[in-house]
């Protein structure tokens, strides 16, 4: 028997599979694998950045996306590799507490008893624990600013001079240098809709977020551009900030693309008819990609969103779950709730009775592994290992989309104690459960606003 042979008798024998044919070579698939090899090292160096093979052109309508504590950023403002372990789960946590709130609330203002106005609904935001930064020129000429991109956010908003209260050491961008600078005036129908008070004559907006972070300022219409774009975006409706709170890690404000009219993905409609795509790279000292409009690939499979998706989030419905090859066995009540799909959030939030079957599969998987006690409940001591065989993890949405998660994205590594790795997935008791960025890397992820679905298509970075 060849050593391939056996390989996949041993596997298919493991997992209780009938039949094994899915592990035979094919044509077209080529062989599956079951199980990834995780290679056990320290934390990447801080300081090499490697370009992602698929490079931003000329004439492209892509922005380079990178992570804010990674060395392909330009503008960060510590050396440390990342937050520790707690930092990102806490801040992860008021991610997932912040959409969830907002959902309540825009449930809320959209109900019978309050649809006295047509008025869209601004007043709550997400907590901006993105990761992921792309450098956007602002104004004539352009300034480039450092913004996170955020589809669970609508407003695009940088800060700017004279400052009250701003980010240090990260580009504030000066209005009074730009000639296509236009402040939105108070009795404009469309500060009358959209903002939230005057100032001398300007109209002024105040957006807060749960962990007490805030940005405050006035309205203006600006340029944006694109590095290897020849052409520019007039008239965008921004946010000018000179009052902010909080900590930034290397951006000056956000590249709003929710479903809002006055996120960037719909005041581009016209352009690029809200088609946009991302790729979040494997590791912090990687690249990625944000990409506007193109053609859309044959390898993208998609999934529509949810009707009953609150205007401004991206949900679609996940159907079922496999780890190492083998389906779960989960009742289909488990998800009955919409999964929303999150650029900020990390980690993969499921209904109990998925998280709990997916956990307990994975650790019987990885069972001969010495656990380690952390705020994650499967988290597991790789110290004494060069590299550990974990089973792969789909998951599966509504049209018979099936995600194989790649390797970067099952366990998430402690910054702090580099050799301890923990299963990216946790539990949410609510009504909508959280498709994560940790989950999503490697992938092209497309949002399709006019046809009302979101692809993926595995190979987006490289």
């Amino acid at each position: 028997m060849s050593s391939k042979s056996l390989l996949s008798f041993v596997i298919c024998g493991f997992l209780l599979l009938s039949p094994c044919n899915s592990l035979k070579d094919n044509a077209d698939e080529g062989t599956r694998e079951y199980f990834h090899t995780l290679k056990i090292n320290s934390l990447p160096s801080s300081e090499v950045c490697k370009e992602s093979s698929k490079a931003v052109n000329e004439g492209s309508s892509s922005l380079k996306l990178v992570h804010r504590f990674g060395p392909c950023n330009p503008h960060r403002t510590s050396t440390a590799p990342a937050s520790s372990f707690n930092e990102i789960l806490r801040r992860d946590k008021l991610r997932v507490d912040s959409i969830i709130q907002a959902r309540r609330s825009l449930n809320l203002t959209s109900s019978a008893e309050n649809m006295k106005s047509s008025v869209p609904f601004y007043g709550l935001s997400k907590i901006t624990a993105s990761d992921y930064i792309v450098n956007v020129g602002i104004g004539t000429p352009k300034k480039e600013m450092p913004l996170i991109f955020d589809t669970g956010s609508g407003l695009i908003w940088t800060q700017c001079k004279p400052c009250k209260a701003c980010y240090p050491k990260v580009p504030v961008f000066d209005p009074t240098k730009s000639a296509s600078f236009k402040g939105l005036p108070c009795s404009s129908k469309l500060c009358q809709a959209i903002g939230q008070g005057c100032s001398s004559s300007k109209c002024t907006y105040k957006t807060a977020y749960v962990d007490n972070s805030s940005s405050t300022g006035t309205w203006a219409t600006e340029t944006i551009s694109f590095s290897h774009l020849k052409y520019d975006f007039k008239n965008i409706l921004i946010g000018c900030s000179d009052q902010v709170s909080g900590d930034s890690d290397g951006e000056s404000g956000i590249m709003g693309l929710n479903r809002e009219p006055i996120s960037f993905a719909s005041q581009t409609a016209n352009i690029y008819n809200k088609l946009f795509s991302y790729c979040i790279p494997s590791t912090p000292g990687s690249t990625g990609h944000l990409t506007f409009g193109g053609q859309v690939s044959n390898d993208v499979r998609f999934s529509p969103v949810s009707k009953t998706a609150p205007s401004s989030d991206y949900d679609i419905k996940m159907t079922g779950i496999s780890v190492g090859g083998r389906k779960l066995l989960i009742d289909a009540s488990a998800f009955k709730i919409a999964s929303t799909i999150d650029s900020g959030a990390v980690l993969t939030r499921l209904p109990p009775k998925a998280y709990s079957t997916l956990r307990s599969v994975f650790r019987e998987m990885l069972k001969g592994y010495p656990l380690s006690a952390q705020d994650l409940d499967t988290c597991y001591d790789f110290s004494n290992y060069s590299t550990v065989a974990i089973p792969s993890i789909s998951v599966f949405f509504e049209g018979g989309v099936e995600m194989d998660i790649d390797v970067s994205g099952i366990m998430l590594q402690d910054p702090e104690e580099s050799k301890v790795y923990c299963l990216a997935f946790a539990e949410l008791d609510d009504e909508v459960s959280i498709f994560g960025n940790f989950q999503q890397k490697t992938y092209t992820v497309v949002f399709d606003g006019a046809k009302e679905r979101i692809g993926f298509a595995p190979g987006g970075c490289d």
